[in-house]
């Protein structure tokens, strides 16, 4: 056994925390993996991110690790393996410990390691072989670091892991590099961003990779700042002037005597920036959608619940976050709970919390649960209708009461919170099936609002071309042809189809300067040409069933007379004959 005394001290906090989770070091511990289905909406939602560190990090980690039996790896905030880079294939021991997509690495299911260390502490950790918690883990390095957002919110974890190197500093300092570049890319791409401004207490800093950054408009406000600028600048925070930390002067490269910071600016390319799921007003072209985000801005400023109806895939989870991120409560936290993803046994106690104990397996410190998390924020239940009945009655009495007690406690919690709820289904035939409780669904309607289907909106060529202008790198125009084919098409899987396939075309024909169909991997052709095939099978079975129509019609008015029908109709009476059978309107 490891002498715990012999470890770092941030490490031994860990291990403690490990052994609180009724972990043990001998005993492998359960692997909690994603279904297929819940880990690609994961991806999904993690696509931007996953890019910036396809663009910007991973180059450098190849470079640098190229020769080692390393990978890195994409963790999100709740400890998920979303994505990976590297070596493809792992040698035997690192494949029997799970260390794969879909699987989660919190500390409280694996114990002491890198990416759970990291989301634990907010900080870029190290663990290095016997340092692991658990025993079978110990034959490899670990690095990781988080990835924090402009306004300091923990985004996801980059982490390096290694079987056959043991990780020096160099290795720690390559992880935080690593999260760095993806945090400097996010930061540059901000809506409206204008200007970039490098901090440093050293002019040889400036542009060393670990300078402080901070992005303003074209008015010199703050739009968002890396966590360096945040040490290096107190109370600097977003929506304030650069002048009143930098002086007026802010634009030309000085040392700040106040800040007494050196500062070099440049000004950013515009960039035209598209999320998956348009959300806004200034977003969107479409009516439906405009008028769905200014009533719904209108209720939430009220506190009055929203329910949001719409198919698979229509950006309804990103209407909430840039609906959260536009009201009042921005400053608080939004809290998801997929309703649909959760097995039924697990959703009252993710939702409500649970004391110390309440079941078996149960955190020994008992968990406060989304809704007390989401206290002064959003609480999104997404796929509300996939709600357990238990769960219904006891999120009614959350929202009758704004009071919530934990699962196996009395005592009940006070809470403020503004409940949006979002679904597929239709709520109201669920009622009448009795799977959904008709007191709650009426509780949760304050407004309801539908965002239409992606074959529905009047904005469609604009958002192809948006999309296109997102993850074209070169200067690149879309072909006619094929500009038609993708209005005709149907787009089942909504904006979230759409946004997949322009990513890979684009990345499939990124040296050329014309978007072609025939360019297409041929999957994506075929997904085009399905609905020119299903049009043609319409048109064919509506031509057809005219065709029967008419000869029933006309069969009957000659009163059965074949020869007749047969002259009228313009066919043989043999082929008239075997259309009457096929009919069975003769034998």
């Amino acid at each position: 056994m490891t002498n715990k005394l012999q470890l770092p001290s941030s490490i031994n906090a860990s291990w403690l925390r490990s052994q609180d989770a009724g972990l043990q070091e001998q005993v492998a511990p359960q692997v909690l993996r994603l279904a297929k289905t819940e880990l690609a909406e994961r991806h999904h939602r993690q696509q931007a991110l996953i890019s910036l560190v396809e663009r910007y990090a991973y180059p450098l980690f190849e470079q640098v690790m190229a020769h080692s039996s390393s990978r890195l790896i994409l963790s999100d905030v709740d400890g998920y393996l979303i994505h990976h880079w590297g070596v493809k294939r792992y040698n035997d021991k690192l494949a029997t410990i799970a260390l794969e997509t879909g699987v989660n690495w919190l500390e409280q299911y694996k114990g002491t390691n890198a990416i759970g260390t990291a989301i634990a502490t907010g900080q870029a950790v190290s663990v290095i072989g016997e340092q692991h918690f658990i025993q079978q883990h110990r034959f490899m390095s670990c690095s990781a670091c988080p990835v924090f957002s402009p306004k300091g919110e923990m985004l996801a974890i980059l982490d390096i892991t290694s079987e056959q190197q043991r990780h020096t500093q160099q290795t720690m300092l390559l992880a935080a590099s690593l999260a760095q570049q993806v945090e400097t890319a996010l930061l540059c791409q901000l809506p409206e961003s204008h200007y970039r401004v490098d901090l440093a207490a050293q002019p040889h800093l400036l542009n060393s990779g670990w300078q402080g950054i901070v992005v303003a408009d074209s008015d010199g406000k703050v739009l968002g700042l890396n966590p360096m600028a945040r040490q290096l600048v107190d109370k600097l925070h977003v929506g304030e002037a650069l002048a009143s930390h930098f002086g007026e002067d802010w634009q030309q490269a000085h040392l700040a005597d106040k800040a007494k910071l050196h500062l070099q600016t440049k000004a950013l390319k515009a960039r035209s920036i598209v999320s998956k799921g348009i959300s806004s007003k200034s977003e969107s072209r479409d009516p439906r959608v405009n008028t769905a985000w200014w009533q719904a801005c209108k209720v939430v400023s009220k506190s009055i619940p929203l329910l949001i109806l719409g198919e698979t895939g229509v950006g309804k989870e990103r209407f909430v976050k840039q609906l959260h991120q536009q009201s009042q409560r921005a400053s608080k936290a939004l809290q998801a709970v997929n309703c649909a993803a959760l097995p039924n046994e697990l959703v009252e106690a993710e939702l409500f919390g649970y004391q110390a104990g309440a079941f078996t397996g149960a955190n020994p410190k008992g968990f406060v649960g989304k809704i007390r998390q989401a206290d002064g924020g959003f609480l999104f239940l997404d796929e509300i209708g996939e709600m357990p009945l238990a769960a219904q009655a006891r999120l009614l009495r959350v929202l009758q009461e704004r009071e919530v007690v934990p699962v196996g406690g009395n005592q009940a919690y006070k809470v403020d919170i503004q409940v949006v709820a979002a679904t597929h289904v239709n709520l109201q035939q669920r009622v009448s099936e009795g799977l959904f409780r008709e007191d709650l669904y009426y509780r949760l309607k304050g407004l309801q609002i539908s965002l239409p289907a992606l074959r529905e909106r009047s904005d469609i060529g604009l958002l192809i071309n948006k999309l296109h202008q997102r993850y074209c790198e070169h200067k690149q125009d879309i072909e006619q042809r094929l500009f038609s084919k993708m209005l005709a098409y149907t787009w089942p899987g909504n904006l979230r189809e759409l946004d997949n396939f322009m990513q890979v075309a684009c990345l499939m024909t990124e040296q050329q300067a014309l978007l072609r169909s025939t360019d297409l991997p041929e999957s994506l052709q075929q997904q085009l040409a399905l609905t020119s095939q299903a049009e043609q099978n319409c048109e064919q079975a509506e031509l057809q069933q005219t065709i029967e129509q008419n000869i029933a019609q006309v069969y009957q008015h000659c009163q059965g007379n074949v020869t007749k029908s047969a002259k009228l109709l313009g066919i043989s009476r043999n082929t008239l004959y075997r259309k009457l059978r096929q009919l069975k309107l003769k034998h």
